[in-house]
């Protein structure tokens, strides 16, 4: 055990410890992330901050969704996704991330300080550019997080208003998990979780597209319900 003056903290050295944010959404079928670009070397990033001396976690992570996304702390509460913690991640010097994400529907993103910037089936920019330090391996990393929620739950972060068809589910679905879905199966497993939205008469409600009315859904089990295993590809 340290004794004397080397049990001083001043004694070791301390990193910069910084709150970054992958926040994600959906987007004419295609999965997005916010991304900022940076004014010094025109290179993309995800919104971040440095915890200020005196100042939590929780209130850096505020910081960053009111100053610099531009979204109400109040209404978003992003989730912890893990620790970056490479010594090496930033030619700035030494500093850690203590990444955090969330996912939010495309409505709710229209006024936010960014772009939304395209993710291909890996989790990376579909341009193929890539971000300052380690915020490529964040973004893979929220969107494999994002990617296990959304194989056991209809919607669990509820990206698709209510109330919806089974089509505009299995669809959105598609869209996170980056791969095709049985219809069928995907609709035998759903239903189950979910209600019939009716009108006063309690007659089901449909909604009239190209084709046959279809019935218009709500959730109704409990958040910690699942589907029981994995969702179906149609190359399963």
């Amino acid at each position: 055990m340290a004794t004397g003056s080397d049990s001083r903290l001043a004694n070791y050295p301390r990193p910069n410890v910084a709150v970054d944010i992958a926040v994600l959404t959906v987007v004419d079928g295609q999965l997005h992330v916010v991304v900022q670009r940076d004014s010094d070397s025109g290179q993309l990033s995800l919104p971040g901050r440095f915890i200020r001396e005196r100042r939590t976690v929780d209130q850096t992570v505020r910081e960053v969704l009111e100053l610099k996304l531009g979204l109400s702390p109040d209404h978003v509460r992003p989730h912890l996704l893990a620790v970056f913690s490479d010594p090496d991640r930033d030619p700035r010097g030494w500093t850690i991330s203590i990444a955090h994400a969330v996912a939010l529907p495309a409505s709710a993103l229209t006024d936010v300080v960014g772009e939304l910037a395209p993710l291909d089936a890996d989790g990376h920019l579909a341009s193929g550019e890539r971000l300052l330090y380690d915020h490529d391996e964040i973004i893979a990393s929220a969107t494999d997080n994002l990617r296990e929620r959304y194989e056991d739950r209809p919607d669990p972060d509820g990206l698709l208003p209510e109330p919806y068809t089974l089509s505009d589910l299995r669809e959105l679905h598609e869209a996170i998990l980056g791969r095709r879905l049985m219809r069928d199966s995907f609709n035998r497993r759903v239903q189950p979780l979910l209600e019939p939205k009716v009108d006063g008469l309690g007659v089901p409600e449909t909604r009239v597209g190209g084709g046959r009315p279809a019935r218009l859904f709500m959730k109704s089990a409990p958040p910690s319900a699942t589907f029981g295993w994995k969702l179906p590809s149609k190359e399963d």
